[in-house]
């Protein structure tokens, strides 16, 4: 029989304890934040807060007649890992441009990192702003839009998965390997002619279960596996 020094079996012992720990770990409990308390901007930053205000419960991003020189974001100090997000949103007039960024960075005055796009023609796109630009370009997002109306936007990314819904469709089923799984969330209004961005966000659960609304969990992945002809791993989550 081979006897081992009682180290190297004190040593196997806390690896295989650690892995079975690690293995039995129960996931991080569910968290839900209020974003927006419907009255200011406390919790929320911009290098411009002139483009920013609160209007009938509502953050509003513009200032209404004046052009925008530039990408102007508001950062809510929450940063985020796995996520879920619903956020109301309404374009004044509808083909303003604007954005929802989520897993991002500041960069001086611009952001880096993920955002599900908004706009006529671009509803429901995944862009990575600052960096690798169009990731998700198909407008499935843009047939369920109500035009002049409040729009429902979900977002929910768990590990380097990620899906959105415009009102209940399914626009996005992502899995990229090489993003970002944390960061911080930011709304947009985007450089261009005189507009107004209203975004009301409502929901925000840290650690969710994977579901959408319409969506179950089984849906979800199979939408991804469709879309990106990879099982779905949990890498990351």
């Amino acid at each position: 029989m081979i006897k081992f020094p009682l180290q190297y079996i004190g040593l196997v012992v806390f690896v295989l304890g650690t892995v079975f720990l690690s293995a039995c770990s129960p996931k991080s409990p569910q968290e839900e934040v209020t974003l927006f308390n419907g009255q200011d901007l406390n919790n929320w930053s911009s290098a411009d807060m002139s483009y920013w205000s609160v209007s009938d419960g509502a953050i509003v991003g513009g200032k209404g007649k004046d052009s925008i020189v530039h990408n102007q974001f508001i950062w809510h100090k929450e940063k985020v890992k796995d996520f879920y997000l619903k956020v109301f949103v309404k374009l004044i007039p509808n083909t303003a441009n604007a954005g929802i960024q989520f897993r991002s960075q500041k960069m001086g005055e611009e952001a880096l990192g993920y955002q599900a796009d908004i706009g006529e023609g671009v509803w429901g796109r995944l862009y990575h702003e600052s960096g690798r630009e169009k990731l998700h370009w198909e407008g499935r997002g843009e047939a369920a839009v109500k035009k002049n109306e409040w729009n429902t936007y979900e977002i929910l990314a768990l590990g380097n998965n990620i899906w959105t819904a415009i009102n209940g469709t399914l626009s996005v089923a992502y899995q990229d390997p090489n993003g970002e799984l944390e960061g911080f969330i930011a709304l947009q209004v985007h450089a261009g002619p005189a507009q107004l961005v209203k975004y009301k966000p409502v929901k925000l659960i840290h650690n969710p279960e994977m579901m959408l609304k319409n969506y179950s969990e089984s849906e979800l992945l199979e939408a991804l596996v469709e879309a990106t002809n990879k099982p779905y791993t949990g890498e990351g989550h």
